[in-house]
């Protein structure tokens, strides 16, 4: 009997011990599969083949359907510099974010034929209601020519499947480019980033410009034609409500100040003379950027990541070894 009750709470122990690690995992687990268009089934010679990078697929319905067939493009270096290669293709030239070998493309402007492309995927799992989530992605602007801050991201519980022969589908984007920042960059990757509160059980994410072209904003500045395409790259939705954060960490007061930041902030801790540790700083795709110790006796870090593009992070911070705190990092510039 005494065996049993062992076992039942050494079950229990293990049981209470995943968990905490599931959740701390929520916390900067990317949804999006295949994010950065690394992933394809075949290599694309041709443009209009976003389908080739599955399970990205285009949701206007494309001679007949979407499962082969779109106008949205792929690139990759496989395809060398030809149609859809990368660095150089025929709508332009541009590096793989963080030195990676594909990413996507599509028209996010044309209006005289208010025409829009979409790129569209499942995420891994549907969004918590009520819970918040950051999502990020980064685009660069292929011709230069009529830099549109109009970009966003829509989620829908079902796949959002569109016929109206690629004009604008007409839905609210929860997250989308602020109004007065021009996507008119040729050379860096622009990030469009931002949090919304799910209603709960969206499964899929939509990304492209869904507003008609009379509110669809064009820098002024621009030469004035009217098409304008995109690159897209690294696309990221993270669970990152606040609620979910381990609290036990209080009895250690960390905090991080101050909170956004351009790169340079403050880490709050305190150990006991017998306590060592670190702290890890990860971008959305859980990818470590750099890690800090942590002295016993010691009360406040200074953190200095100036190459960090505004966006948003994450934090770690351990005890001998075992995570105590995770933490979000909202870097502006």
């Amino acid at each position: 009997m005494k065996g049993m009750k062992t076992m039942k709470k050494t079950i229990l122990f293990l049981l209470i011990v995943i968990l905490n690690f599931t959740q701390n995992l929520s916390l900067s687990q990317n949804l999006v599969p295949n994010y950065s268009f690394e992933v394809y089934d075949t290599c694309p010679l041709l443009g209009n083949k976003i389908y080739y990078a599955p399970p990205w697929f285009q949701p206007s319905i494309h001679y007949g359907n979407t499962s082969n067939s779109s106008s949205s493009d792929f690139f990759d270096t496989c395809a060398n510099s030809g149609l859809v290669g990368v660095p150089t293709n025929n709508l332009g030239f541009q590096q793989a974010k963080n030195g990676g070998q594909g990413y996507a493309g599509i028209y996010l402007n044309y209006d005289t034929l208010n025409y829009r492309e979409y790129i569209e995927v499942r995420l891994d799992s549907a969004l918590k209601p009520n819970k918040q989530y950051c999502v990020q992605f980064y685009v660069s602007s292929s011709f230069g020519t009529a830099g549109i801050s109009n970009c966003g991201a829509y989620f829908s519980v079902d796949s959002l499947l569109d016929t109206t022969n690629f004009k604008t589908i007409n839905v609210i984007p929860q997250v989308e480019n602020p109004s007065n920042h021009y996507l008119s960059d040729t050379v860096n990757w622009m990030l469009v980033s931002g949090n919304f509160i799910a209603a709960g059980g969206e499964r899929f994410m939509t990304i492209g410009n869904f507003s008609l072209p009379v509110n669809t904003l064009v820098d002024s500045s621009s030469s004035g034609f009217e098409a304008e395409y995109y690159y897209i790259d690294d696309v990221s939705v993270v669970y990152c409500d606040p609620s979910e954060v381990q609290e036990k960490s209080n009895a250690y007061q960390i905090t991080l100040s101050p909170n956004p930041n351009s790169g340079n902030m403050q880490l709050n801790y305190h150990f006991s003379n017998n306590e060592n540790g670190y702290v890890d700083i990860t971008n959305m795709l859980g990818e470590k950027i750099s890690s800090y110790k942590l002295s016993n006796g010691s009360t406040l870090l200074d953190i200095k990541e100036p190459q960090l593009e505004s966006g948003i992070y994450f934090y770690q911070v351990y005890k001998n070894d075992t995570k105590i705190y995770s933490g979000k990092i909202v870097i502006t510039k």
